[in-house]
């Protein structure tokens, strides 16, 4: 074999691989009958050109292979063949041998020993069955087809390793970013303020670009599942209609390779366990295609990925009763525990309903590893489902690992730093707030946040700085202030008491030392802008640590809360002429003061330095009244929120209060801006529209 650049088998394989996932799921929309001619000639030219390819490069073995394919998809688009199961079969294990063979040469620089053929033969034998014989493999050559000319282009690849590099270079540049910026709030010099400003914003818009480079479409992973929902289709003799939404949404390509197992598995739990045979569904008036869909979507700083059937539901009295059998919990653990919660045991190690091993599942291994992986990269999952309605899974996943949001605290005079998204809201109790919000059940400290009773972890205890943490007014210790940060994993809360709350920071996400691999709840550390170290704390880890559980919660809140009314979080607020507004808290990133004087105007826009970075600000009062009441010797209340994955910040007369209840609408908008009526606190309420707001205070805001 004559020598080939390096180069040229790069870009071959980079495009069969292109090319082999498309016409994959090609041709199980063919066997589905989904596909138009202009697909099935699709599916043809690419094989034709891959065929036409592996001559210019001598792959001897994987032309003939495609040409075979070739062949038969000839008869199939002249219409001497029809499409039937057992032809989408050869034509998928075509395509498997095909990957198999790209496989081997992007390892080996060959293509492998294994022999296709018997596979080859079983193609040229359907193809016998019209009166049309394939036509033989002709020597090709290289031609233009193959070998293109250079072209300009809107895209280029680039090596993985460099954009790693790139990233990492970011990340240096954030810190020392960082650290100029800290330096700059200590000195009285305006041209360096100007500068360390400007390197903020060129930073801040360098490490985001950075980022979006290494974002990819999670569409890598669900273009796979077409042939895997066929397969198992065939495997279990039913019928499923796939529907997949939002496969453009982006997330960290270090992220994709930790869910596409645990997506992979929980499809096909959904069709073996959930999703019943035809002749069921039929039984049970259900049309004959069960559903499955996979939906995608951004939510902050957080992807999330939802799959769902509407198959059997999963029973909570069998999974009850296999996880006693199994001693995965005792009688009086299982008394406590809601209908949820049952449901959600199906992630305890070795816990399986299905009554028979098959070759998809039923050995009880699984799930437990898919929640172990979402974990791994700071994820949650939960399950909930209706039996005979069918089931759904939850996935939250971080949007990138690389930098993150984080809260700043301390504990001992030590610093340490919690994931943004992981955090609800923040408490400061004061003098007689300490002995009326707090109080001790069931041997536990407690917190009182509106109607909810959280439990509460004191770090110090947990990090072994301090272990008789003592519950101050119970003990008649005199602490004057005590900040607590209310933690949110999954469906539950928790409140962290800790020594301070410093500041939000981007951090850059450090791995740990192999001497710290065995500290369960820190999942890394970063360097501060003032040049410390900080660990970062895995909330879920400590929650488990700490022996926060949701049952615990739970049993403190059953007289509280009507579990069967749906309630929302609102961030309550006076907006403009005393009127009581509203955002959903979700919108709400932090509740800030500040100096009036410190708000400058670009253009005709007003913003604000906040957090290394510069924020616009969004007056109310002009939005809604036409004219600002901001005078620049005050004090301005702001609440800063996320939209579209940008910071802005919203001038608010007031902050009231926030509540969480059963949303009760009273009507539709009653101006622009407005979303809706609502009756919070048993008040009159506007909830505002932030997107519309946004747009009314400045259409270039939306971005």
């Amino acid at each position: 074999m004559e020598y080939i650049d390096s180069d040229d088998i790069k870009a071959f394989l980079a495009e069969s691989y292109e090319n082999i996932n498309q016409i994959e799921n090609d041709i199980v929309d063919l066997e589905k009958a989904l596909v138009s001619v202009d697909a099935l000639s699709r599916i043809y030219r690419c094989l034709h050109t891959l065929k036409g390819n592996c001559g210019f490069l001598a792959f001897a073995k994987l032309e003939r292979l495609a040409h075979a394919g070739e062949s038969l998809l000839n008869q199939l688009r002249t219409g001497n063949l029809t499409i039937n199961t057992e032809i989408a079969t050869v034509l998928l294990q075509t395509i498997d041998s095909i990957r198999k063979i790209l496989t081997s040469i992007e390892a080996n620089n060959n293509e492998g020993s294994e022999d296709y053929s018997n596979l080859i033969q079983e193609i040229n034998l359907l193809q016998s069955t019209t009166s049309i014989e394939a036509t033989p493999v002709l020597e090709t050559h290289p031609t233009s087809q193959v070998a293109p000319t250079p072209s300009t282009s809107e895209t280029i690849r680039v090596d993985v390793d460099v954009l790693d590099k790139i990233m990492n270079l970011v990340g240096e540049l954030i810190l020392s970013r960082n650290q100029v910026l800290q330096f700059a709030n200590h000195i009285d010099d305006i041209a360096f303020t100007k500068i360390s400003q400007n390197l903020n914003v060129i930073s801040s818009e360098l490490q985001f670009v950075v980022m979006k480079t290494r974002l990819q479409p999670i569409n890598i992973i669900l273009q796979k599942l077409p042939r895997a929902v066929r397969d198992i289709e065939v495997a279990s003799h039913k019928r499923v209609h796939l529907n997949i939404i939002g496969a453009e949404t982006e997330l960290d390509r270090s992220i994709i390779e930790f869910i596409k197992d645990p997506i992979m598995h929980i499809v096909r739990n959904c069709i073996d366990h959930g999703i019943e045979t035809p002749s069921v569904r039929t039984s049970l008036g259900k049309p004959i295609e069960g559903k499955l869909y996979v939906l995608a979507f951004h939510e902050g700083g957080t992807v999330n990925i939802e799959v769902g059937d509407d198959g059997k539901g999963i029973e909570p009295e069998l999974v009850l009763a296999k996880a006693l059998e199994l001693g995965l919990i005792n009688s009086s653990q299982a008394q406590t525990k809601s209908e949820a919660e049952i449901i959600n045991l199906i992630f305890l190690p070795g816990l399986s309903t299905s009554p028979q091993v098959t070759n998809l599942s039923g050995r009880g291994v699984g799930m437990d590893v898919v929640k172990t992986n979402i974990e791994r990269v700071n994820g949650s999952i939960q399950v909930y489902s209706q039996p005979g309605q069918g089931t759904v899974f939850k996935i939250r996943i971080p949007l990138t690992l690389a930098i993150i949001g984080a809260l700043i605290i301390t504990a001992n005079q030590q610093y340490f730093t919690i994931p943004q998204t992981n955090v609800q809201e923040l408490v400061r109790l004061e003098g007689d707030a300490i002995s009326e919000r707090l109080d001790i059940l069931y041997d536990i400290p407690v917190l009182r946040l509106r109607e909810n009773i959280l439990p509460l972890v004191y770090l110090n205890k947990v990090l072994g700085f301090n272990k008789n943490v003592p519950l101050s007014v119970l003990e008649n210790i005199e602490i004057e202030t005590i900040y607590i940060v209310v933690i949110n994993i999954d469906e539950y809360h928790f409140g962290l008491v800790v020594d301070s709350i410093e500041d939000t920071e981007d951090i850059v996400v450090k791995p740990l030392g192999k001497q710290l691999k065995d500290v369960s709840i820190f999942t890394g550390a970063t360097i501060l802008g003032d040049g410390k170290i900080a660990l970062i704390i895995d909330t879920i880890a400590l929650a488990i640590q700490a022996g926060v559980t949701p049952q615990a919660q739970k049993r403190f809140n059953t007289t509280l809360i009507d579990d069967n009314e749906e309630r929302v979080s609102v961030l309550l607020f006076e907006g403009v002429e005393n009127a009581r507004m509203g955002i959903f808290l979700t919108l709400a990133n932090r509740l800030e003061e500040f100096d009036g004087k410190d708000i400058k105007i670009v253009g005709n826009q007003k913003v604000i330095q906040y957090n290394n970075e510069i924020i616009s600000l969004i007056d109310l009062n002009e939005v809604f009244l036409g004219a600002s009441k901001i005078l620049p010797d005050s004090i301005i209340q702001v609440v800063v929120i996320t939209f579209n994955y940008h910071n802005y910040g919203l001038i608010v007369n007031s902050i009231i209060d926030i509540v969480e209840e059963p949303l009760k609408i009273q009507g539709a908008s009653t101006r622009p801006g407005v979303k809706m009526l609502a009756t919070i606190q048993n008040e009159i309420t506007e909830i505002l529209d932030i997107e519309k707001v946004i747009a009314l205070a400045n259409p270039y805001l939306i971005k």
